[in-house]
């Protein structure tokens, strides 16, 4: 079998940041700096930025519905508009929206039974943490800037002592993005302490610390990347889904097959593939198809 690695092609990727920081440490205040923002706020602490958005060209959608949010993404992956930065002010409202969603979904299942039975477990949190990575999906081909920000809490260690402090939100977020910053105020100034940056050894594009700005983050990261225009990615049409289901109707493929492909386009479904892959995928079945019209 012939070995499909092959040389690594240097690629420009938006920015997409984690940001958490303490209670009254102004993160509202620092994500509303970017301006063509299409912000998500999940708790109503855009109510008393309305000029500030307004000036900025920015935009609100007030929810922490996750059924909600996850159509405003695709909407925004798959659609022409001319925001430029995604924000979900806080995360940690989404991550309880899934849990309350999910919680009734179990609790309408078990109706009647006793509170013993009704300690959802493992399938419960597994429901929870699939539809979150689903929403998560979305943000790494969505051609926008993201900022996700979330609420800050103690870590605790062995015997309960304090280690440390961290985001407010599910296990595992800090190690979705390529940037996380912790934000804090310094001397009264509003400071990014920056936890994460994937980069090549010695080209980090931040500092250690910095003073949170739009004109800063223009200057590190690059204004050409930031301020580009958003291009919408073309989903799997209804006619390719339709296909790829009734060829691997005809042909034998593995099931472990078919996982692959879906694994290596990191979605569930096909439905959830962009255009360009499920047709390699129809196109990988219709040449297995060959064989057999042939031998017919």
């Amino acid at each position: 079998m012939p070995l499909k690695a092959k040389k690594p092609e240097a690629v420009e990727k938006r920015l997409k940041m984690f940001v958490f920081g303490p209670p009254a440490v102004g993160k509202t205040t620092a994500i509303i700096q970017f301006p063509n923002s299409y912000i998500i706020d999940t708790e109503r602490g855009s109510d008393f930025y309305s000029e500030s958005i307004n000036k900025a060209g920015s935009v609100v959608l007030q929810t922490n519905n996750p059924d909600d949010i996850k159509a405003e993404i695709k909407a925004l992956l798959t659609e022409k508009h001319q925001y430029k930065t995604l924000v979900i002010d806080p995360i940690t409202q989404l991550y309880n929206g899934l849990q309350d969603k999910w919680t009734r979904i179990f609790e309408k299942h078990t109706e009647g039974k006793t509170a013993e039975l009704q300690d959802f477990g493992m399938r419960y949190w597994g429901r929870v943490k699939g539809e979150y990575k689903s929403i998560q999906r979305l943000l790494t081909p969505l051609d926008m800037n993201v900022i996700i920000t979330s609420h800050q809490k103690d870590l605790y260690g062995p015997n309960m002592s304090k280690i440390g402090v961290g985001p407010d939100s599910m296990k595992g977020d800090d190690y979705f993005f390529d940037l996380v910053f912790q934000l804090t105020n310094v001397n009264g100034k509003r400071v990014a302490i920056t936890i994460k940056e994937r980069a090549e050894i010695g080209k980090n594009k931040f500092p250690p610390e910095f003073e949170w700005s739009y004109e800063n983050f223009l200057k590190y990261y690059g204004a050409d990347v930031i301020q580009r225009a958003a291009v919408p990615v073309v989903m799997a049409s209804a006619e390719q889904i339709a296909e790829i289901k009734h060829l691997l109707g005809t042909v034998n493929i593995e099931d472990a097959e078919v996982n692959k492909w879906l694994a290596k386009a990191d979605v569930d479904s096909f439905e959830e593939m962009n255009s360009e892959t499920i047709d390699k995928c129809i196109q990988f079945v219709r040449k297995k198809l060959e064989p057999v019209k042939a031998g017919k």
